[in-house]
C-alpha cells in the first residue's frame, strides 16, 4: 500500500469514527454531565428525580402544564422554574456549548451554571414558602376580623339600646378597624408574594392561575445536626477550591525577587483567606438562625397554640354557663387568631432559613466578596 493510499484510508477511518462519536452526542452537546453534577448537591435532590435543564429546541409546555395540575408543591415549583424561567435560559444561552458534555466536567461555565441553578432553586423555594405562608396568614386574620365584626355589631346594638356607652362602643370599633387594616395588608402581601412566585416560574395568563397548598409544611420532628457546617460549606464551594489551586500553582511558578511580587503574593493570599473567613462566618450565622427559628416555631406550635385552644374552650364553657360574656369569647377568638398568625410566620421563617442552609451546603455563593 502506498503512503498516499495509507493516509487516505487512515483519514477515512478517522472521519468515520468522528462522525460515529458525534452521532452518540445530542446536537446541542447534551447536558448529562451537568445534570449529574447538580444531582449531587443537597438542595437539588427534587425528591430523587433528575434536575431538569432546558435545552435548545425542546418544548416543555406540555410537561409544565402537567406539573401545574393540582396544588403546586415546593419541589414542583422548583422544577417548573428550572424549565421555564427566562432568566435562567438567558444565562444558559450565554454559556452555550461550554455547559455541554463536550467540555470538561470542571469547566468554569459548568460551575457558574450549577451555582445559577442553585440560586434559582433557592429563590423559587423561598418565594413558594412566602406565597403559601402569606395566603395562610390571610385565613388566620380573616377569622380575627370576623370576630371583630360580630363584636362591633353587638356593641352598636347595645349602644343604640342605651345599654352601652359610646366609649365602650368605640373600644370595640378600634378592634374592628385594626383587624380590617391587618387583613388588608395581609391580602396585599399575599398578592405580591404570589406574583413574585409567578415571575420566577415564568408564567402568565391562564397558566398563572395555579393552585397553592392551604398550609405550610409541618416542622420536622428534629432539626438537622450539623456540627461540621463550616467545613461542609467550604467543601461545597468549588469556586474557592479552584481559586486556591490556581493560587498554589501561581505561587509555585512565581519567582519572588522584586518587592512588587512580594506585595502581590500577600494580596493573593489575603483574598482567599478573607473569602474563607466570610464563608465560615456565614455558615455559622445561617445554622444559628436555623436552630433558633426551629426552636421558636416549635415552641409556638407545641406550647402557645395548645394553650390558646384550651383558653378558648374554657371561655366557651364559661359563656354557656353564663360566667363570661360574648365579648370575652370574641376577644379570645381574636387573640387565638393572632397567635395562629404568629405561629404561621415562625414556621415560614424556619423553612426560609432551611432553604438558605440547603443553598449554602450546595455551594451557592453568598454575599461575601468572591475570590
Amino acid at each position: 500500500m502506498s503512503n498516499a493510499l495509507f493516509y487516505k484510508s487512515f483519514l477515512s477511518l478517522g472521519l468515520a469514527a468522528t462522525l460515529a462519536g458525534c452521532a452518540s452526542v445530542a446536537s446541542d452537546g447534551g447536558v448529562s454531565s451537568l445534570q449529574e453534577r447538580m444531582a449531587k448537591l443537597p438542595s437539588q435532590s427534587l425528591s430523587g428525580t433528575p434536575v431538569p435543564i432546558p435545552r435548545p429546541g425542546q418544548d416543555h409546555r406540555t410537561e409544565i402544564a402537567q406539573l401545574l395540575k393540582g396544588p403546586l408543591g415546593a419541589d414542583t415549583a422548583v422544577r417548573v422554574a428550572l424549565l421555564n424561567n427566562p432568566g435562567l435560559q438567558v444565562a444558559l444561552g450565554s454559556e452555550g456549548i461550554n455547559i455541554s458534555d463536550r467540555t470538561q466536567s470542571q469547566h468554569p461555565a459548568k460551575l457558574r451554571t450549577s451555582q445559577q441553578i442553585t440560586r434559582l432553586s433557592t429563590e423559587t423555594r423561598k418565594a413558594w414558602l412566602n406565597a403559601v405562608g402569606a395566603a395562610q396568614t390571610v385565613g388566620a386574620l380573616t377569622q380575627a376580623q370576623e370576630a371583630a365584626e360580630v363584636s362591633g355589631e353587638m356593641a352598636r346594638r347595645l349602644t343604640q339600646a342605651g345599654n352601652w356607652s359610646r366609649l365602650q362602643q368605640a373600644r370595640q370599633q378600634v378592634y374592628l378597624v385594626e383587624a380590617a387594616s391587618d387583613l388588608t395588608r395581609a391580602r396585599q402581601a399575599a398578592f405580591s408574594a404570589r406574583e413574585k412566585l409567578v415571575v420566577l416560574l415564568g408564567l402568565w395568563g391562564e397558566s398563572a392561575q395555579f393552585e397553592l397548598p392551604t398550609q405550610l409544611p409541618t416542622l420536622p420532628a428534629q432539626p438537622r445536626e450539623l456540627p461540621d457546617v463550616e467545613a461542609r460549606a467550604m467543601q461545597a464551594r468549588e469556586d474557592i477550591s479552584i481559586a486556591t489551586l490556581l493560587w498554589q500553582r501561581k505561587e509555585a511558578e512565581r519567582l519572588i525577587s522584586r518587592p512588587g511580587e512580594l506585595w502581590e503574593a500577600m494580596g493573593d493570599a489575603a483574598i482567599l483567606r478573607e473569602t474563607a473567613i466570610q464563608v465560615r462566618s456565614h455558615a455559622r450565622e445561617i445554622y444559628h438562625r436555623y436552630r433558633s427559628q426551629y426552636d421558636l416555631a416549635k415552641h409556638l406550635q407545641d406550647e402557645l397554640l395548645p394553650l390558646r385552644q384550651f383558653i378558648n374552650d374554657e371561655m366557651l364553657l364559661r359563656y354557656n354557663g353564663m360566667l363570661a360574656s360574648i365579648f370575652d369569647v370574641l376577644a379570645d377568638t381574636r387573640a387565638q387568631a393572632l397567635a395562629t398568625h404568629s405561629a404561621i410566620q415562625a414556621t415560614r421563617d424556619f423553612w426560609l432559613v432551611d432553604a438558605d442552609l440547603q443553598s449554602l451546603l450546595a455551594g451557592a455563593p453568598t454575599q461575601e466578596k468572591a475570590p
